[in-house]
């Protein structure tokens, strides 16, 4: 019984901390909203532009959406100071996975000879009316263009 007595001390305590609502106070300065969009952008492997020459030194892919083809939410982000973040998504296991931009993935193969180490960096770039995805690869060699590319945009502003 000595034990049950604390317990049940404590379960009346809490129990009788709540009271009735007060007055509510005046209404506060209105605040500033956040406002959002979210686009997804799929660039097919034959829509890539490859910049320079093929296996130039500083070539590398990129594809614009601009004009119609960009969201008109980017002057909006622009004007109003606002930000643009995303991601390149991929696929594991049958669930998509998000890659945070800029994103860097390195790679290496071996003849048994020699090993070729490379990597592959993912970025992208806008303006008031336009939005950019590049692919830019360490060893430049750039005779084959980057699979197709599904990037997750977040508009901010």
């Amino acid at each position: 019984m000595k034990k049950l007595l604390p317990i049940l001390t404590l379960a009346l305590l809490m129990s009788s901390c709540v009271g009735p609502q007060g007055p509510q106070g005046p209404p506060g300065e209105p605040g500033e909203g956040i406002n959002w969009k979210v686009y997804d952008f799929t660039i097919q492997s034959h829509q890539w532009q490859l910049v320079n020459g093929v296996d130039e030194l500083n070539s590398y892919y990129m594809y614009l959406f601009e004009g119609n083809n960009a969201p008109e939410e980017l002057r909006y982000v622009v004007d109003n100071m606002g930000e643009v973040s995303g991601c390149l998504v991929g696929m594991l296991d049958g669930e998509e996975i998000f890659y945070p931009l800029p994103y860097e993935n390195y790679y290496g193969s071996s003849d048994g000879t020699y090993e070729n180490l490379w990597s592959e960096v993912y970025k992208f770039d806008y303006t008031r009316s336009s939005i950019a995805f590049y692919v830019y690869y360490s060893d430049f060699y750039t005779a084959t263009p980057p699979a197709t590319c599904k990037f997750r945009m977040s508009f901010k502003w």
